[in-house]
Parts: C-alpha cells; sequence; structure tokens
C-alpha cells in the first residue's frame, strides 16, 4: 500500500519537493482509501497545511520535535533498547529482514529508522504490513501520545498508522512514556548532556553499519526517494 509511504514521508525532514508533490500524495490517500473517513479528512488537512507553511518554519518545527532529545525519536530501537549493545543485534536482524524482501539499505540511514521502515511495509502485502506495523504499534501509540499533548499537527500521522494495524496498543508503556515525558529535561544543557553519551556501538565493533555500506543494490529510504519518484515508480 502506496498510504505507508506516503506517511514515511511525511514524518521526514520537510523539504519544497514535499510541498509541491502534497496534492499528488493527497489524492493517492483517498484513493487507498485505507483510513477511517474522519481520520482522513483529518490527515489531509495535516497534509494540506504542511504543504502551505513557510519552508524554513516547518523545517525548524520538525528538527525541534524530532531531533532534539530522545524522547520522540524516529528511531524505533532507541525507543526499546536506547544505547545498549542489543541495540547493534536488532538492527542486523532488521536488515536481514529487509534483505529476504530483496532490498538493501546504503550507508546514509539507520534501518530502524521510521520513515525508512514505512517504506519497507509499503511493499509489503496488506496482511503482512500490518502484522508486522503492529510489533512496533506502542513505541508509535506513544510518540503520537506525546505529540498530541504538545497540540502538534504531527500527532494524526501517528494516529492513522496506530488504526493501520489490529495489533494491541500496550496502554501501560504509552502511560509511561507520558509521565517520562512530563519529567523529561529540555534544556539546552540537559540535551547537550544526553547527547555526550558512549555511542549506541561502541565495543560491538562495526557490523551494523558495515552491513548496510556494502549493500548497493537499490536506494532504499524515504530520505532518498523522492515523492515524484514514488508517483513515478508506483512504489
Amino acid at each position: 500500500m502506496k498510504s505507508f509511504k506516503i506517511l514515511g514521508l511525511l514524518l521526514s525532514y520537510p523539504t519544497a519537493e514535499l510541498q509541491q508533490d502534497m496534492d499528488d500524495l493527497i489524492a493517492v490517500i483517498r484513493r487507498e482509501n485505507i483510513l477511517p473517513t474522519k481520520l482522513e479528512k483529518q490527515l489531509i488537512t495535516f497534509m494540506e497545511q504542511l504543504a502551505k507553511r513557510n519552508l524554513l518554519t516547518a523545517q525548524e518545527d520538525y528538527v525541534s520535535l524530532f531531533d532534539r532529545g530522545r524522547g520522540n525519536s524516529l528511531y524505533l530501537f532507541e525507543h526499546i533498547h536506547g544505547e545498549s549493545r542489543d541495540r547493534g543485534q536488532a538492527m542486523v536482524d532488521l536488515i536481514d529482514h529487509y534483505r529476504e524482501k530483496g532490498l538493501a539499505l546504503n550507508a546514509r540511514e539507520l534501518p530502524d529508522y521510521l520513515p525508512l521502515f514505512l517504506e519497507f511495509l509499503s511493499i509489503c502485502a496488506p496482511s503482512e504490513a500490518q502484522e508486522t506495523l503492529g510489533e512496533v504499534v506502542h513505541i508509535i501509540a506513544a510518540i503520537g501520545a506525546k505529540l498530541k499533548k504538545r497540540d502538534s499537527g504531527y500527532s494524526v500521522v501517528f494516529e492513522a498508522l496506530a488504526r493501520l494495524t489490529d495489533a494491541r496498543i500496550d496502554e501501560e508503556f504509552v502511560r509511561q512514556a507520558l509521565i517520562e515525558e512530563a519529567a523529561r529535561d529540555d534544556s539546552l544543557e540537559a540535551l547537550d548532556k544526553e547527547w555526550d553519551e558512549a555511542p549506541a556501538f561502541d565495543g560491538i565493533g562495526d557490523s551494523a553499519c558495515n552491513t548496510c555500506a556494502a549493500a548497493q543494490p537499490l536506494e532504499f529510504g524515504a530520505t532518498q526517494q523522492s515523492t515524484g519518484q514514488l508517483n513515478r515508480s508506483g512504489q
């Protein structure tokens, strides 16, 4: 379903190309019609507003939401493994899962990046995509709840994703995420300290990164493939 990829594009860093192609993306969302009517209208309203926003302002807001601190990180394993060594093995396992579908990564993005993960789901059979999404729906629901508390329009994208799987959301996980968010120190000093911690793959070698770099058959990634390519290629 192309809608998965479009939702991933909406969660990527805003670009002029994304804004220019928004009408085409909205048309696909309407045509596939996989969301409840009310939620689809809310999503399309967000898309229309994003297309009209001042690009620099939209980019600044995006960075503020997703790139400052780990609370709303779009790297899925950040919310499960943090900086533990388990994250490295999880990365390798996910890369293998992608390769089973004949897809390979370049070295420019980690495999657990949510827009990339959604691009992968877009080429899976609908039932498989929904089941795979269900494995991380608690993370998606938690980020969405935090964004909704901030009155961010991006929350509707996460709500849409949560509705695309029948998997049960871990409400305790979401509740705990909201508690941690309320206690989070977002000062510049705290953010500097947070990102000064040891790197995620310290002590486990470069196996995950080398796996990504070695694979070149396909430029696979929502950050690499443009919205225009989506329309032309049909992926």
